[in-house]
């Protein structure tokens, strides 16, 4: 049960910085960061509401392909932020 509850945690403050690179790119007006967080921000709370359905469904063990790719994700679009704003 802890560990679903990590799961959801993780899951749900890789949401919140995808929608706050998303913010920040739109204040600065950048288009390309702008379009891959709305798409990457999206993903990130499918896979939210995925760990919450297995808490609920109290699953053996939370999906490890599913935290990787969640944490991957979000590594990916601060990364691309940061990439866009020191050349930029």
């Amino acid at each position: 049960m802890k560990r679903h509850a990590l799961t959801v945690l993780m899951s749900l403050v890789a949401a919140v910085i995808s929608g706050a690179v998303f913010v920040v790119a739109l204040f600065h007006q950048y288009a390309l960061v702008e379009v891959a967080a709305s798409i990457l921000t999206g993903l990130q709370v499918f896979f939210l509401s995925s760990a919450i359905g297995d808490l609920l469904e109290q699953e053996k063990a939370p999906n490890r392909v599913r935290n990787s790719a969640v944490v991957l994700v979000t590594v990916f679009l601060v990364a691309l932020y940061s990439f866009t704003r020191y050349f930029h």
